[in-house]
């Protein structure tokens, strides 16, 4: 049987509803694909789109800027050509897993100039048109790290600063009261030996009014110098101010301590200083040394070894007093 008039009126009604439906669809597809493109191309950061095989899918020239190579070079790239952390093994296994929630790290991309930078990196896996792709949206962050690391850098020689004589390039005493506790709480907790040395140049005030503060300078500077090649790895010297120094050494007894402070009182007596032309002369130190005991403080350890150190002043000086035995004349 025919279809009527009415009914075939009818059925164009509805073909031509359905064209007119389509069309709109198409028109919203064509405009959302426009505002994808506009904003992709817009963006301030990179943003390139990658197949699971590493390939590029889309790319915006931001990206293509950040790694120095023009849009069409970046679409013949393949992730493993700009990323300089990865292997590409470990790549091709990162973009299988990529998951729709993604991922944000911080990675290290290769330029066509060869030169590495600093990206900040988030990812993540979606689908489009039946095919699995993976959005990365890249930031460079070489500047910015580079400021961190300045700024760190700044923090720590500050840092440093405000704990380091500016003459002597040894500890300064306000560092030195910090140590000494800690290195007590260590001795006390695991029971190990801790000993303290205080040494303080003879006569400087003399030296120093004869020849000037110029040349007195250079003996604290050499003393510096002399007590940084004398003591060990393990410990620690300071200037505590004026003439007076003063050397922490942790796992050591006074047995030890005091060998090392021999030493040292050898080394000065050998130096020649020459504060004016065809002047030479010799130093010589007065030293104190104290092994911290468990009913004392470290407070009063300091005090023992500054006791000690003015006990072999008026000795005679040029000599090494400890606990365990009175001060001897040294030659």
């Amino acid at each position: 049987m025919k279809p009527t008039y009415e009914e075939l009126e009818e059925k164009l009604k509805r073909l031509e509803g359905m064209e007119k439906a389509l069309k709109e669809a198409e028109q919203n597809l064509l405009d959302k694909i426009a505002m994808w493109k506009l904003m992709l191309k817009q963006s301030r950061e990179g943003i390139v789109i990658l197949y699971p095989d590493g390939s590029v899918y889309e790319a915006n020239q931001r990206f293509a800027d950040m790694l120095g190579y023009s849009l069409e070079e970046a679409y013949g790239l393949s992730v493993w050509d700009w990323d300089a952390i990865f292997e590409r093994e470990e790549l091709q296994e990162m973009l299988r897993t990529v998951g729709d929630s993604g991922a944000h790290f911080e990675t290290r991309h290769r330029r066509k100039d060869g030169k590495v930078i600093d990206v900040e990196l988030s990812n993540n896996g979606t689908v489009y048109k039946g095919q699995k792709l993976i959005l990365c949206i890249c930031r460079d962050v070489t500047e910015r790290n580079r400021m961190q690391e300045a700024l760190i850098e700044s923090e720590k020689r500050y840092q440093e600063l405000s704990i380091i004589d500016d003459l002597t390039r040894l500890y300064n005493s306000r560092y030195f009261y910090s140590q000494l506790e800690k290195e007590v709480e260590i001795s006390k907790r695991y029971d190990q030996p801790l000993s303290l040395m205080m040494i303080d140049l003879d006569d400087f005030k003399q030296f120093n009014d004869t020849y000037g503060h110029i040349e007195g300078d250079k003996v604290l500077y050499r003393m510096g110098q002399i007590l940084k090649s004398s003591i060990r790895k393990s410990d620690t010297a300071f200037r505590y101010g004026g003439e007076e120094f003063l050397v922490l050494m942790p796992v050591t007894d006074i047995r030890n301590a005091s060998m090392m402070a021999e030493r040292i009182r050898k080394v000065v007596c050998g130096e020649i200083f020459q504060p004016g032309p065809g002047k030479e002369v010799s130093m010589t130190v007065s030293i104190g040394v104290a092994q911290y005991q468990e009913d004392i403080d470290g407070r009063e350890l300091f005090r023992q070894v500054d006791s000690l150190m003015y006990e072999a002043k008026k000795e005679g000086k040029n000599r090494v007093c400890d606990l365990s035995r009175p001060g001897e004349k040294k030659q």
